[in-house]
């Protein structure tokens, strides 16, 4: 399974850009893609390597908030299971 975390241009360099997310910079291709990319955009990767659609801003804040909601809920489940290991 995959999941799709929305990426945003940071950079342009031809049929290249930078993204980033969660602190992560990526260079990726844009080979794939028939439109145009502006930095700000977000965009969804394919296997960390290629642009392959280029997101609504607001559907991609929604997407991140979930991530987070998620990220936090393990977070939490780690330390819960950590805590409370049989001896």
């Amino acid at each position: 399974m995959c999941l799709a975390i929305p990426s945003k241009v940071v950079e342009i360099n031809d049929d290249r850009v930078i993204v980033e997310r969660y602190g992560e910079r990526l260079e990726v291709n844009t080979g794939l893609m028939s439109e145009p990319l502006t930095v700000g955009d977000y965009v969804v990767l394919r296997a960390r390597t290629h642009v392959v659609a280029k997101m609504d801003p607001q559907a991609a804040r929604e997407a991140l908030l979930l991530f987070n909601e998620l990220a936090e809920r393990l977070a939490d489940d780690i330390e819960f299971k950590s805590n409370h290991e049989a001896p």
